[in-house]
């Protein structure tokens, strides 16, 4: 099936640049309201969304923190030779896991240094990545040393003016 491309607004003249501007400025505006309404409909379903669900994730939270303490209470019962019990409508249990944590008065920096002098670099983690940001005030040599270069970009733009738009041969 082919497509069928739309004929091309052409601007001629100083005239049309401006009448295609100031028609640009009032579909802005109108998109803006359309966005204006979207994002009111969607902070309301939001909060009554939120309204609905905070008494259910309440008493969700209550009854998962009363069964947690049950399985706690009765840990030597309830999971004799097995780390979770089955029931009707779900599985609880213990999960061993393993982590890292500080020595008490061993703080981040400390353990930093520490690997750093002992050159345990596979404990550090890092991320490396080119400063474009600092290259901007480094020479045109200095680029091209470490294999870059500066490259003017000119893009262009168009800044629609919000205080006064001229309304000639604007349709609103």
């Amino acid at each position: 099936m082919a497509r069928i491309k739309p004929d091309p607004h052409v601007v001629e003249d100083r005239d049309q640049a401006e009448c295609a501007l100031a028609e640009i400025a009032a579909l802005d505006r109108k998109l803006k309201g359309i966005s204006t309404v979207m994002q009111e409909s969607i902070d309301l379903a939001k909060a009554k969304a939120s309204q609905e669900a905070n008494p259910l994730l309440i008493r969700r939270k209550e009854l998962a923190d009363a069964v947690a303490v049950f399985a706690k209470l009765n840990r030597q019962t309830l999971f004799v030779g097995a780390k979770s019990l089955d029931l009707g409508f779900g599985v609880i249990g213990f999960r061993a896991s393993t982590r890292i944590v500080q020595i008490r008065g061993v703080t981040a920096e400390m353990t930093l240094e520490r690997l750093h002098q002992y050159n345990l670099a596979d404990g550090i983690r890092t991320k490396e990545e080119i400063n474009k940001e600092a290259a901007l005030a480094w020479s045109d040599e200095r680029l091209e040393l470490v294999g870059m270069r500066r490259q003017l970009v000119d893009s262009f733009y168009i800044e629609i003016k919000t205080d006064s738009i001229p309304q000639k041969g604007v349709k609103a």
